[in-house]
């Protein structure tokens, strides 16, 4: 692997701190750049968009999610941009999306850490960089499906560089058919590098290959299944407990979104829980991603309305062939809760998918019962961490590992008091957190 001279015009336009290599392997000529501003983000968007078809990616994968997510939980002074690039001619073949992020103490530099854009994203990279389980269910690096063996051969060179200056290398929510642990996995293990590799997730899909109507789908299922699709059919419909309805114009989106918000929040604050939409961040990157779905005729949203309104709705993205579950509110205090308008909704979607010749549908990260009344199919998520060399400082960084660990979990902890006080009140407060806290733990260790 030899340095040259970097091409410009490649995504018309230079960044005076790209790095350029050629690799030549199987008669294949293969430039690598490094892009490390915002600007070189946007300018890749059409290479991106291109590249992700071609490679068949998961929609946390999209230019799309990947910029709303750099702009909403990125940003930070001690974080920059590191978008790793590999080009055959003026064609982008390969996109490692990375970001860079530190902690210092004084002039001391105690850790650089590198990751994939979408993982993490806590406020604060000094001390809240254990907080990385982020957002996006799905992570890789986008490879076009004809460059994965010389693809695989290069990047291990290229992310255990010295020049990177990076002590920690992880890769957060890597399924199992992903391109790092297919093809990238097995070319670290072969490194002398004390990789850590850990299960964090099983993530249920829908595969609708085979299915010609939802007649033969649920016939397919077993027989609890059966019997509480059938239910909710039968309670789906305008003269029945509730009518589904689709959200078409942007007005009636945006109204819909601020239902859902509103749906999503009440549920998870009354079993004690902050929401995911308590972080002001993610209700702007979610209206983001809704916006740029809609847009681009990407985004099913649909409600379930009872004879007192909205009761339950469901969020889906369409993206190279697949729906996304990603997130749904209902209220369970209706007397329609009990049909379950929620699932309705579910069952709605996967009817259009067989319509549409949609294949598959994924439920995404966790193992909740309902899922498995539609499916029986899984996959696992992983996390690779790799340190590269030996931290500044080992002392002052145990330490600072330990004030992250705190930092965590204070906050977390700070959030379900405030949604305790949001509940019941001040007085209230510290008891109904504490018998809050002990039914999790029961939970937690069964007992």
């Amino acid at each position: 692997m030899k340095i040259v001279k970097f091409q410009e015009n490649v995504i018309n336009g230079n960044d005076e701190s790209t790095l350029s290599w050629v690799e030549t392997k199987k008669d294949v000529q293969l430039m690598v750049e490094v892009f490390t501003t915002e600007e070189n983000f946007q300018a890749l968007a059409p290479h991106w968009k291109d590249l992700a078809r071609r490679a068949d990616s998961k929609v946390y994968m999209s230019y799309e999610w990947a910029w709303n997510w750099w702009k909403r939980f990125g940003r930070n002074k001690k974080r920059s941009l590191y978008l790793v690039t590999i080009w055959d001619g003026t064609k982008l073949v390969a996109l490692a999306p990375f970001y860079k992020g530190y902690s210092k103490l004084g002039p001391l530099v105690m850790e650089r850490r590198m990751q994939i854009i979408g993982s993490g994203g806590s406020p604060n990279e000094q001390i809240g960089y254990t907080d990385d389980y982020g957002i996006s269910d799905f992570l890789d690096i986008l490879v076009d499906q004809e460059y994965h063996e010389e693809v695989a051969d290069l990047l291990p060179d290229i992310l255990t560089a010295e020049y990177l200056n990076v002590d920690v290398l992880t890769f957060h929510q890597a399924d199992d058919e992903s391109f790092v642990m297919k093809h990238l996995y097995p070319k670290f293990r072969q490194l002398e590098i004390d990789m850590r590799v850990e299960k964090t997730d099983t993530c249920p899909y829908i595969d609708l290959r085979g299915y010609d109507s939802m007649k033969s789908y649920i016939k397919d299922q077993k027989s609890n299944a059966r019997r509480r699709i059938r239910q909710t059919l039968r309670a789906t419909g305008p003269n029945d407990e509730y009518e589904i309805k689709g959200a078409d114009t942007w007005a009636e989106v945006e109204k819909a979104t601020d239902k859902l918000i509103e749906l999503h929040q009440n549920r998870w604050n009354e079993i004690g829980f902050p929401g995911v939409f308590y972080d002001e961040r993610f209700i702007q990157f979610f209206k983001d991603i809704i916006k740029d779905a809609f847009e681009n005729d990407k985004l099913w949203f649909k409600q379930a309305i009872d004879e007192r309104g909205v009761c339950a709705s469901r969020m889906i993205l369409f993206y190279n062939g697949r729906y996304y579950d990603y997130i749904s509110g209902f209220d369970d205090n209706r007397p329609s809760s009990k049909y379950r308008p929620g699932i309705g909704l579910l069952v709605s979607l996967v009817q259009e998918a067989i319509e549409n010749g949609v294949e598959k549908i994924e439920l995404l990260r966790g193992e909740e019962t309902y899922k498995y009344d539609f499916t029986s199919n899984n996959f696992n998520n992983w996390k690779l961490t790799m340190p590269l060399r030996e931290p500044n400082g080992k002392t002052l960084l145990s330490v600072n590992r330990s004030a992250a660990f705190l930092y965590k979990h204070i906050n977390r902890e700070t959030e379900l008091l405030k949604v305790q006080q949001s509940q019941v009140g001040l007085v209230r407060m510290l008891p109904e957190y504490l018998k809050f806290r002990w039914k999790s733990v029961k939970m937690k260790f069964d007992l």
